[in-house]
């Protein structure tokens, strides 16, 4: 018969399934953590500085992600991707959040909302485009690599 094509890394998973587990860890490891940082920046109220920081680093990141397999082709390859690809799935949620005025949690508590309904329905709804876009990008960017 013929030899099937592997890759070198993914300890000598055949090729279809290599590339499927590759994309699937770049797209959980970026959502987990778009995820942290969104939790972070919310419970520090830093999100103007990640959105600076990160509007910043998002285009040579991104290159980076793009041109990683063919300069480091190990094993935990996707992962180091999920991980430069943060910069570009976050800025859209981290926009969002650096729109909030500063007073709204104190102001929230003061009407009687507790964390739970502040998040619900004052955060889900600002943040439930932005953060299903970068989900969505995250999966293409998981197909396309």
């Amino acid at each position: 018969m013929g030899v099937t094509s592997v890759i070198p890394f993914f300890l000598q998973i055949a090729l279809p399934y290599s590339l499927l587990w590759g994309g699937i860890c770049l797209s959980i490891t970026s959502i987990v953590l778009t995820l942290a940082l969104l939790k972070l920046a919310f419970a520090t109220h830093a999100g103007r500085i990640f959105y600076i920081a990160f509007f910043m680093l998002f285009i040579p990141t991104s290159v980076l992600a793009i041109f990683l397999p063919t300069v480091l082709a190990t094993s935990y390859t996707p992962f180091i991707q999920g991980a430069l690809s943060l910069p570009l799935l976050a800025l859209w949620p981290l926009a969002k959040l650096e729109a909030l005025p500063e007073a709204w949690e104190a102001t929230a508590q003061e009407l009687g909302a507790n964390q739970g309904a502040c998040v619900r329905l004052i955060l889900w709804p600002l943040l439930k485009k932005s953060l299903v876009f970068s989900f969505f990008l995250s999966f293409f960017l998981g197909i396309a690599q």
